[in-house]
């Protein structure tokens, strides 16, 4: 990246480079018999690239000669590759805030110059050299996921990247709330896999676990019988119970963002987490799904807000179509008013009703939701289908 020093390395080098070249300064194949006894060295004895430091000399015959301000860009571009970038701290990590030195000795690091990548224009790619892009899987109003394949394993995995280029920090910064939350939560059996990141060409690539499907893709739409719509909603509950325990809120629960893999519910994409104690920023997800209390930026139970999000996910697919984004039926479901559904029993309307009720501490926690007796059937089932 221009005008972004690379880091010191934290040792000397006292190598010698030597490379034949012609006399009109092209190299050559040192083995050619044709070559002439031309020989340039750089000397990398100390550990700058500044170009008053970096000596060039040029042997023909018995005359020699020093060339000054030459730095090969290869040697350049490898430095700042082969360099971390400073330890970013991590605000999800319930730790993070009684530590300001890393193991390695490193502070936090500051808000500028944060990530220094020389991808791209040199085509040095992580993304197209570690993997196989197939399709595209999904999109969102930030970011494309792609299906690919890791050469390396033979694996596919899902890779999410930014649109757009993130050209200031600040923008990387609220980029990377994503992955810091994934890191910090861990795996979970109903929580999208996580495994690994890395900016290119000032984009942000996140590569994670690959499902089967959406809820809310096409192909999978379909009318919920009861009893799968409570699995779903005991194994998303699960998922939010584990994210609640750590401090963080979700924030953007709904049909797009829950995923199936071998009939397995898995929610997924973070990239409007926050944390519970209100102490990074909070951006509401969307609107068909968001409670009153936080349309009108009332922030004080953000975990109740995933269970108002799960409960109106959970009508919506019992319902068998979209939720409105105006309207009555828009001021109903903030009203916690739910007409009646044929052919479902009166506990799980019930249960809808009170995870959609217009007063937050009304609402059922994750953890009151995973206990909850409608759930015995489901466990009971399970218990049974498992036993050999």
């Amino acid at each position: 990246m221009e005008n972004i020093p690379c880091p010191k390395s934290p040792e000397k080098l006292n190598t010698v480079k030597s490379k034949k070249l012609r006399q009109d300064g092209f190299l050559v194949n040192p083995l050619d018999p044709t070559s002439y006894d031309y020989q340039d060295t750089v000397d990398l004895a100390k550990d700058s690239f500044s170009t008053d430091e970096v000596q060039l000399t040029k042997t023909i015959g018995y005359t020699t000669q020093k060339t000054h301000n030459y730095v090969p860009q290869s040697a350049v571009a490898l430095r700042c590759r082969v360099m971390p970038p400073p330890c970013i701290k991590n605000p999800y990590q319930k730790d993070a805030s009684e530590m300001d030195i890393d193991r390695f000795g490193n502070q936090w690091a500051k808000c500028a110059g944060l990530f220094p990548v020389i991808t791209g224009g040199d085509g040095l790619s992580r993304y197209y050299t570690d993997f196989h892009e197939i399709e595209q899987i999904g999109a969102g109003n930030f970011s494309h996921v792609f299906k690919v394949l890791k050469r390396i394993d033979g694996c596919f995995y899902a890779v999410k990247h930014s649109k757009r280029q993130l050209h200031h920090d600040a923008e990387r910064r609220k980029a990377l709330l994503e992955v810091q939350a994934l890191a910090a939560l861990g795996s979970h059996e109903n929580i999208v896999g996580y495994y690994s990141s890395w900016f290119e060409n000032e984009q942000l690539y996140i590569q994670m676990e690959l499902c089967d499907h959406s809820l809310s893709d096409k192909k999978a739409s379909q009318f919920f019988a009861e009893g799968e719509v409570l699995k779903a909603l005991h194994q998303i509950a699960q998922a939010l119970q584990f994210i609640h325990e750590k401090g963080i809120a979700h924030l953007d629960v709904k049909p797009d963002n829950i995923y199936v893999k071998n009939g397995v519910y898995k929610l997924g994409d973070f990239g409007r987490a926050t944390l519970l104690n209100k102490s990074l920023p909070i951006e509401e997800g969307d609107a068909r799904y968001m409670p009153q209390e936080i349309l009108n930026e009332d922030y004080d139970h953000l975990d109740k807000v995933d269970i108002f999000s799960l409960g109106a996910t959970m009508y919506e697919l019992i319902k068998g179509s979209p939720l409105s984004e105006s309207g009555p039926q828009f001021l109903n479901l903030r009203d916690g008013k739910l007409p009646l559904l044929p052919g479902h029993s009166l506990q799980f309307q019930n249960l809808l009703k009170v995870m959609v009720d217009p007063d937050p501490v009304q609402r059922p926690s994750a953890k009151e939701l995973v206990e909850n007796p409608i759930f015995d059937k489901i466990q009971k089932h399970r218990k049974t289908y498992m036993k050999p």
